[in-house]
C-alpha cells in the first residue's frame, strides 16, 4: 500500500501528533507525581527498581545480606549468595538510566512520548497523516496508557519497543531498503530482553508473513537480516539468566514461584489441577471485556471503531496483520495462569498500538461515510467519548490507583525529615511487604548506605544490631521514627 499523503511538509496532522507526544509525556509525570507518588506499588516495580539501582552501580547482582528476611522483598531474590531482582534486564537497565538521574520516573514518560511519535509514523504511512495523528492522540488520552507510563512496570517500555517493530516490519515489507529488517530485528529483540513471552507472542504474525514469502517468492535476506538485528539483544536474557542463576534456561521466575510458568495442567498457576483451556480463555475475555472500556475510557466501546473497520469494505491486508497481532498477544497469555488486572489487563497492553491503529483508521474511515448534519451529530459523538474519558472514567483510575494497596509516599517524606545520619531504622511490617515498599527503595543495594531502612525481623534482631553495631538504631511504626529500644530494657 503506497504512503498516502504522508509528504514532507509540516501540517496540522504534524502538529496535532506533536502536541500528542507534549501530552502523553505531562500526563505520564503528573500520574506519576500526583497519583502514584513517585514511589513503587506492586512487587514487580520493587523488584525492577531494585534491579536498576543494581544495573546503575554497574553490576550485575550484589551479595545476599545477612540476614535477608530483614530485607525482604518480593520477587527479590537470595540464590547462591548472590541478590538480583527475578525480571529479564531490559527494563531494569533502561530504568537505571532514570535511577542515575535520580527521577526514574522520567524513562516510562519519554517512552510514551516516543510511542506517541510512532503511532504518527505507523498511521501515516499505513493511511495516511490524519490517521496517523488521530492515532496519535488517542494514544495520549489513553487512561490505559496513562496509568501504566507512570509507573514503574516494564509495559510501557515495550510497547514503545513493539510499535518501532511493526513500523520497520512495515517499512521492510512494503518496498524499503533491507535494512529496515535489520532494524525490525532488534527493536523486537529490544522487545525480548524486557518482556520475553509478549515479544514472542506479537511476533508471531510478522514470522509466519516472511516464513510465508520465503517460501512464496524466495525472499530470504530479509527473514535473515531480522534475525541478525533480533539475537544479539535477545541474547541477554539467557545470559543474564546465567550469570544469576548459573543456568541459561533457569528462569528465575520459577525460583520464587515454582509454578510461575507457561502451560496447561499441574505446576502451571495456584490451582490443584493448574491453568487450563477453558480458565485460561476466561481470564483472555474478561482481559479483552475490561480493554474494551480501559483502552480509551469508553464505556465497552474502545473497540467498537476496529470492529466497525472489519465490518465494512475496502478491507486492506495491513489492517488483518495489526488485528492479527493484537489477537496474537490476547491468545498467547491463555496460556498463562493469571491475567495481571492490577493498572488494568497489562499483560496485553502492548496490543495497544495496532489497536490504536485500527480505532484511528476505523474514526477516519466512518467520518468519510458520514454526510450533511451526520457529520455534525459524528464528531459530537467522538467529543462526547473523549468527554467521558477525561471527566468520568479518568478521575475515577485516579482515585483507583491513588494510595494503591495503602502505599504512599508518606514515610519517604518522613524518614527523610528525621535527617538521620549513620543510622539503621526498623521499619513495622503489620502488612507484610507494603509497610516496608517504600523504605526499601531507599536503601543502597548493598544495605551499605550511609542510613539503612530493615523490615521487622523479630528472629534476626539481635543479629542485625550486631551487625550494624556503630549505627544509631531507629523505629519507624508508620508514623513517627523514634529511636529503638530493645525488649526487656527502658
Amino acid at each position: 500500500m503506497a504512503d498516502r499523503g504522508c509528504g514532507r511538509s509540516w501540517t496540522c496532522a504534524h502538529w496535532s501528533a506533536t502536541g500528542a507526544c507534549l501530552a502523553a509525556f505531562v500526563a505520564a509525570g503528573l500520574v506519576a507525581g500526583l497519583v502514584l507518588q513517585r514511589v513503587t506499588h506492586l512487587e514487580d516495580e520493587v523488584a525492577y527498581l531494585f534491579q536498576a539501582q543494581v544495573f546503575s552501580t554497574g553490576r550485575l547482582s550484589v551479595p545476599s545480606p545477612a540476614q535477608p528476611s530483614c530485607f525482604f522483598a518480593p520477587f527479590v531474590l537470595d540464590y547462591k549468595g548472590r541478590r538480583f531482582g527475578k525480571y529479564p534486564p531490559g527494563w531494569p537497565a533502561l530504568l537505571a538510566v532514570g535511577v542515575r538521574m535520580g527521577q526514574p520516573w522520567w524513562v516510562n514518560a519519554a517512552l510514551a512520548a516516543l510511542t506517541a511519535a510512532l503511532l504518527f509514523r505507523l498511521g501515516s504511512e499505513m493511511h495516511g497523516p490524519v490517521t496517523g495523528a488521530v492515532a496519535s492522540v488517542l494514544g495520549s488520552l489513553s487512561p490505559f496508557a496513562q496509568i501504566l507510563s507512570g509507573s514503574m512496570m516494564s509495559h510501557t517500555a515495550c510497547l514503545a519497543f513493539v510499535t518501532a517493530f511493526l513500523w520497520s516490519f512495515w517499512r521492510s515489507a512494503t518496498g524499503a531498503r533491507l535494512r529496515w529488517a535489520s532494524v525490525a530485528g532488534l527493536m523486537l529483540g529490544c522487545a525480548f530482553a524486557i518482556r520475553p513471552y509478549t515479544a514472542a507472542a506479537v511476533a508471531i504474525p510478522a514470522g509466519l508473513f516472511r516464513v510465508w514469502r520465503l517460501v512464496t517468492r524466495s525472499e530470504w535476506k530479509p527473514l535473515w537480516l531480522m534475525l541478525l538485528g533480533f539475537a544479539p539483544v535477545a541474547l541477554l536474557v539467557p545470559i543474564a539468566h546465567a550469570v544469576w542463576t548459573g543456568d541459561p534456561l533457569l528462569s528465575p521466575y520459577t525460583l520464587f514461584w515454582p509454578y510461575d510458568r507457561v502451560g496447561f495442567g499441574p505446576g502451571h498457576g495456584l490451582l490443584e489441577q493448574g491453568n487450563t483451556v477453558w480458565s485460561g480463555l476466561g481470564s483472555a475475555m474478561v482481559s479483552v471485556g475490561h480493554l474494551a472500556t480501559h483502552l480509551l475510557g469508553w464505556p465497552a466501546l474502545s473497540l467498537a471503531f476496529p470492529i466497525l473497520l472489519f465490518l465494512f469494505r475496502p478491507r486492506y491486508w495491513w489492517d488483518l496483520f495489526l488485528a492479527a497481532t493484537a489477537l496474537s498477544l490476547v491468545l498467547a497469555y491463555v496460556l498463562y495462569w493469571t491475567n495481571g488486572d492490577v493498572f488494568g489487563p497489562r499483560y496485553i497492553f502492548e496490543s495497544c498500538s495496532a489497536l490504536l491503529i485500527l480505532t484511528a483508521t476505523g474514526i477516519v474511515r466512518v467520518g468519510g461515510w458520514v454526510r450533511g448534519k451526520w457529520r455534525a451529530a459524528y464528531i459530537g459523538l467522538l467529543a462526547v467519548l473523549v468527554c467521558v474519558d477525561l471527566l468520568v472514567y479518568l478521575p475515577g483510575q485516579v482515585r483507583r490507583y491513588h494510595g494503591l494497596y495503602g502505599i504512599t509516599d508518606e514515610p519517604r517524606r518522613t524518614l527523610e525529615a528525621a535527617h538521620l545520619h549513620r543510622a539503621l531504622v526498623i521499619v513495622r511490617d503489620m502488612n507484610g511487604w507494603k509497610d516496608y515498599a517504600v523504605a526499601f527503595s531507599m536503601n543502597e543495594p548493598e544495605l551499605d548506605g550511609d542510613v539503612v531502612y530493615a523490615s521487622e525481623c523479630p528472629e534476626f534482631s539481635e543479629q542485625l544490631l550486631v551487625q550494624y553495631s556503630e549505627h544509631a538504631v531507629y523505629y519507624y511504626d508508620g508514623l513517627q521514627v523514634r529511636p529503638y529500644v530493645r525488649e526487656g530494657t527502658e
